[in-house]
């Protein structure tokens, strides 16, 4: 059994985006290209190359564990899904879901295609025990970021962005606007009781600033976007999960 990340992006012209990215590993970011059986396009091209000057508006990214039923609670779970720009810096978050999901979000803002612009994806099967942690972000300014982690039973540990970075590190000074917070343990993430059921964010003196309970990416609906209330990051800032077995 394999797991393979399907997308789905319209643009403003009204046309589509079909892409796969086919025997995924999971926990991890991967370019989703073009792709699917039986349609009218060449497979395997960057979505920016393959739909230069397009503006899209609207994507939803889901997971499927082949061969094994993908409804609520099994299958695979969506982490978390973004644009990467040519600079190496994610330009949009996108939401997504399980095999089961449903849906076409609008986009937070619109992607106008160019060369070097990529799709990524990351998906987890649903498993009982410690699971990947992902945070997506959002701020007042139009940044987006995404931060994650490995859950560690009964330990506080801290999530961080692709370069390795702190939220606080990330994005000192910036606003939060909203995030989409996955967690795809099947028994949630405070199962025993002993942890903390939501991430965390605290400030360097350990105030905590904003809790982020966490959804399985894998219900019938996209995972959604969460009000951050107008929560202002600080350099020293921390974004941490306790997860329990």
């Amino acid at each position: 059994m394999v797991s393979d990340i399907y997308a789905f992006v319209k643009f403003s012209d009204g046309t589509m985006f079909s892409g796969v990215a086919s025997s995924a590993t999971l926990k991890t970011a991967t370019n989703i290209q073009t792709g699917g059986t039986g349609l009218n396009q060449v497979s395997g091209i960057d979505i920016g190359q393959a739909y230069t000057g397009k503006v899209a508006i609207a994507a939803s990214i889901i997971g499927i564990l082949d061969a094994t039923s993908t409804a609520p609670g099994t299958g695979d779970g969506f982490c978390y899904g973004y644009f990467l720009g040519p600079d190496g810096k994610i330009m949009c978050n996108v939401q997504g879901g399980g095999g089961s999901s449903t849906g076409l979000p609008k986009l937070m803002k619109p992607i106008k295609m160019t060369t070097g612009i990529k799709l990524y994806g990351a998906i987890q099967s649903v498993a009982d025990g410690p699971a990947q942690a992902s945070l997506s972000v959002a701020c007042t300014d139009g940044t987006h970021d995404v931060f994650t982690v490995l859950a560690v039973a009964d330990t506080k540990t801290s999530l961080l962005n692709k370069d390795g970075s702190t939220i606080g590190q990330a994005l000192d000074g910036k606003v939060m606007s909203a995030s989409m917070a996955t967690y795809n343990g099947i028994k949630s993430l405070n199962e025993d009781g002993a942890g903390v059921s939501a991430f965390y964010l605290e400030s360097s003196e350990g105030q905590l600033k904003l809790m982020f309970p966490a959804c399985q990416g894998n219900s019938q609906e996209m995972v959604p976007w969460v009000p951050a209330y107008g929560t202002r990051i600080n350099q020293n800032d921390s974004l941490s999960v306790m997860g329990t077995t």
